[in-house]
């Protein structure tokens, strides 16, 4: 089936893309390779989203049921699950293959965010049960201990939503300072969250699953091993761009560069939310899904008055 409109990923940009799409009457497709949603139904479901205006009280899941409700309402064809493989131009038309389909449209908008593949420590016992990179819910490790590696907001939200379901916390960070908001470093202080500066994992021991966390301070070599039960890796990730790159699509580092209209340097190729935008905010998110629909709008159309 043929689309004016394949938008690869259902998260904030990718629906905001689809919807403005619906509006300005183009017959567009959403694929994902996990649940519709993006970051807010994956990574944080249960953290009450605080930054998003009006929106205060609800937390990361029920703001993507809403929103994935809002587009499927209009009519929008939603394909979770579904991951892309490849991107190819022919005859003028991009050919979009799936791991279990392929579609032809006229326009791409790319909004698969920077998760990609998740960063490791590299350490032993890495591959022990009970290591992760996010926590869908954080009531199971109620009464356990974990430990948390980072120093972004991911970090210092896992490490405060986990405190106030009742375990014990230990937040590690290689630096002496963290990067994340002001808001959660004051949340931070107030914690239980037992904090370790300048301090990496050095190993995780176990007998199939993590029970000690052993830690080392860079600045005085001293370890201290750690009674825990869990192991909470927030390092980052870096981003699947292959099929990006395979188009010869223009980046810089792990950002997508894009002109006013949204569009990439490829003619009919446009990118939205995380991937292009400096400030990682659902509001910006938003945004840029808008100005990327508005602007295969134009390349589909143009001239786009007539």
């Amino acid at each position: 089936m043929e689309y004016d409109l394949i938008i690869v990923g259902a998260g904030p940009a990718g629906l905001s893309a689809a919807l403005n799409a619906e509006y300005l009457k183009l017959k567009s497709l959403v694929l994902d390779s996990d649940r519709a949603g993006g970051a807010l139904s994956q990574s944080y479901p249960w953290k009450e989203v605080d930054s998003y205006l009006g929106f205060n009280d609800m937390t990361g899941r029920q703001i993507a049921n809403r929103v994935v409700d809002h587009v499927r309402g209009v009519g929008v064809e939603i394909k979770d699950m579904e991951e892309v493989t490849a991107i190819e131009i022919k005859d003028k038309k991009f050919h979009v293959t799936t791991e279990n389909s392929s579609y032809v449209s006229k326009a791409v908008v790319v909004a698969t965010g920077i998760r990609g593949t998740q960063r490791k420590l590299r350490v032993p016992g890495e591959g022990l049960e009970g290591v992760s990179h996010f926590v869908t819910s954080v009531r199971k490790y109620a009464g356990k201990n974990v430990v948390v590696v980072g120093g972004g907001n991911s970090a210092a939200d896992c490490a405060l939503g986990l405190v106030e379901a009742g375990a014990g916390v230990w937040l590690a960070h290689r630096r002496d300072e963290l990067r994340a908001t002001g808001e959660n470093k004051e949340k931070l202080l107030k914690s239980g969250v037992r904090m370790r500066w300048s301090t990496v994992v050095e190993r995780v021991e176990g007998d199939g699953r993590v029970e000690k966390v052993v830690l080392k301070d860079k600045k005085t070599g001293k370890t201290e091993s750690v009674d825990a039960e869990s192991l909470v890796i927030c390092i980052g990730s870096v981003p699947s761009k292959d099929y990006l790159e395979g188009l010869g699509i223009k980046m810089d580092g792990a950002m997508v560069k894009v002109d006013e209209n949204g569009m990439t340097n490829i003619p009919g190729v446009f990118a939205a939310g995380d991937i292009v935008c400096s400030i990682k905010r659902i509001t910006q998110a938003l945004a840029s899904g808008e100005k990327a629909a508005y602007g295969a709008f134009k390349f589909i159309r143009n001239p786009y008055w007539e």
